[in-house]
């Protein structure tokens, strides 16, 4: 490159720095070049622009920006970023190669931009710096994509570690805040919450959605006039619901500067509550998202920008329904969960006894507690048989397995447990026989353990026989259990 002096170039840069670099430049083709090039003085003043970078401006030909600051020409664009990476180039000598920035052009559809910038210092015919030159090339598609991808792999990681419904909620919101918004709240169908089957609405049923999650901005509790409202009705005659019903978003990325009555236009049912609530907690932009799975709505997320953020745009709107997709999976697989949950549980409910008979000469007491939240269904079980001549049998067992098939396969051994006590054999024969009738019922990765223990009441004595089963612990007051 050609050392800066201060020739007078005919395009009327007379007298400054650059001059006769322009000259250089322009046959270099960088005037026409699709990337913008911008250079600048030591004091970070413009000396040269092309056309490209004009048109990132308001208007102002590239004649026009010698001279100015970038601030002054290029306002939507992260000048403070640009400026402090230019003078560590200036002060180090050292080139920028990957930096990036943004810029939010005024009433740009298109929303947000980002750029890639290359930076590196001139030197003059002393060899002192005497300017910097930035390049800058848009990468708006990939930053775009990158964040989408970022964003897919945080909620494949965070959300769905649990199959508890209002917990995978809750998951949604810790990734969607600050990711995507300042606040926001999941609302479901109350049957999604219950675990029951999904079933297509129809266009002119109401939507009754309850609240199952709520986050607000860090540092701010949700206002109080919209946690008041954990129900949300819509109505049928309204477009809102007609959307939502549709599997289609409800975009209002300035409802902040609509009046009251506008807002009512738009909204239906008891969501008008909440919205005029986050209205007055600073919230001024705003998505509706539809949860749906397998083409059946199951709920909505709300997303919420609230006072000193940027309202939401097309690209923020196109990122919460990829978002929103991924998110419906793991609660479509907490809501199946839960269905098969409630289903065991009956079913095991209704295998075990719902009371013990009344054996004389023995007070009999039970209790049955899940050793821990997770372990609610499964293969557990006990019993008590009256026997013939005063005796009785006490009956534990166990299938491996917290899930529908070992609460089913509980059943049958319990019920193959009673129809051997009628054979009248010791406790060592039914375990015996119990354990033939077990290996035809499992698998190599399936197991059952039981004990089974007689008391004869004419002795006072038990005969216990155990298959696999921790032993019984037998209190004595005043005795070490």
């Amino acid at each position: 490159m050609r050392s800066w002096n201060n020739t007078p170039h005919p395009g009327g840069l007379k007298g400054t720095p650059g001059s006769a670099a322009s000259d250089a430049l322009i046959p270099m083709g960088l005037m026409q070049s699709p990337f913008c090039v911008i250079f600048f003085d030591t004091e970070l003043r413009i000396i040269w622009a092309n056309q490209a970078a004009a048109r990132l401006g308001d208007g102002m030909p590239a004649a026009g920006w010698p001279g100015r600051r970038l601030s002054e020409v290029l306002p939507h664009v992260d000048v403070d970023l640009i400026e402090q990476s230019l003078r560590r180039v200036l002060a180090t000598g050292e080139p920028v190669t990957d930096l990036e920035v943004s810029s939010r052009a005024g009433g740009d559809p298109g929303g947000e931009c980002f750029w890639s910038c290359v930076q590196f210092r001139i030197g003059g015919p002393d060899g002192e710096a005497a300017g910097v030159a930035h390049v800058m090339r848009e990468v708006t598609e990939r930053a775009r994509s990158q964040r989408r991808l970022a964003l897919a792999d945080e909620a494949s990681a965070r959300i769905g570690t649990t199959l508890d419904i209002t917990r995978t909620a809750e998951e949604l919101l810790e990734v969607a805040i600050p990711r995507l918004a300042d606040a926001g709240a999941v609302d479901l169908l109350a049957t999604v919450i219950e675990g029951d089957q999904l079933t297509q609405q129809a266009r002119d049923e109401m939507l009754r959605l309850r609240r199952v999650a709520l986050r607000w901005q860090a540092g701010s509790p949700a206002p109080a006039d919209y946690v008041r409202h954990p129900w949300l009705e819509t109505d049928p005659a309204k477009l809102y619901h007609q959307r939502l019903i549709a599997g289609l978003p409800v975009y209002l990325p300035a409802f902040g500067a609509m009046t009251p009555e506008q807002i009512t236009e738009v909204n239906s049912g008891t969501g008008l509550d909440r919205l005029m609530a986050a209205h007055a907690a600073g919230a001024h932009s705003l998505m509706i998202i539809p949860l749906t799975a397998r083409g059946v709505i199951m709920g909505i997320v709300a997303l919420y920008r609230l006072a000193g953020s940027e309202p939401f745009t097309p690209a923020d709107l196109a990122l919460a329904r990829d978002f929103a997709c991924r998110a419906a999976v793991p609660l479509d697989n907490a809501r199946l969960y839960t269905r098969e949950r409630a289903t065991a549980l009956a079913l095991q409910r209704g295998l075990l006894p719902r009371q013990i008979p009344e054996v004389p000469g023995l007070q009999l007491a039970y209790r049955y507690v899940p050793a821990e939240a997770t372990a609610e269904i499964g293969g557990d079980w006990f019993d008590v048989i009256p026997l013939p001549q005063g005796r009785c049998a006490l009956i534990v067992g166990d299938v491996t397995g917290h899930d529908m098939p070992a609460a089913s396969l509980m059943g049958q051994l319990r019920t193959a447990t009673r129809t051997l006590a009628t054979f009248d054999l010791t406790p060592a024969e039914i375990l015996t026989r119990l354990d033939q009738i077990t290996a035809n019922l499992t698998d190599a990765e399936t197991s059952a353990t039981c004990l089974y223990a007689v008391h004869d009441l004419a002795t006072g004595h038990c005969d216990i026989a155990r298959a696999g089963h921790p032993l019984p612990a037998i209190a004595r007051p005043g005795h070490p259990t």
